[in-house]
């Protein structure tokens, strides 16, 4: 599944949301929390609604970023069952950057429809909130 997402913020302040885990929660709309585990290990408190029911759960996930080519790999493991890599290549243009996202899914379980909409509404939402950050430069 590609995705590709064009905002207005340098290219250097969405790698930083993208790999700063901390900030990364504070603009994820279904993420509550990350911990960190060891070097870059982490475990995700995620809520999703099911209808008005809000479900959470907690996975590991591994970072891997590399700050000169601009590129960050996100992998999870959902409930042992599926697993989830994502990768951003952010591409600067002056003041705007541009995210284009693959994610590839791995499961048994007959839920990549429904996946690719929850990822496609959330990662919509995940840049619009950092487009939307006032913190135009970083420690």
């Amino acid at each position: 599944m590609k995705l590709s997402f064009v905002i207005q913020k340098e290219s250097d302040i969405v790698f930083d949301y993208l790999t700063d885990m901390q900030k990364f929660a504070s603009v994820h709309p279904i993420i509550s929390s990350i911990d960190p585990l060891s070097n870059e290990n982490y475990l995700v408190h995620e809520t999703l609604k099911i209808g008005f029911i809000p479900f959470s759960f907690t996975y590991p996930v591994t970072l891997i970023k590399d700050e000169q080519s601009k590129i960050v790999i996100i992998k999870a493991t959902v409930f042992k069952l599926t697993r989830i890599e994502m990768k951003f290549s952010l591409v600067a243009d002056k003041d705007f950057t541009r995210i284009e996202e693959e994610i590839l899914f791995k499961t048994i379980l007959p839920i990549k429809n429904i996946m690719k909409r929850i990822f496609t509404k959330q990662h919509q939402l995940l840049f619009k909130n950092i487009e939307m950050t006032n913190n135009n430069n970083f420690a």
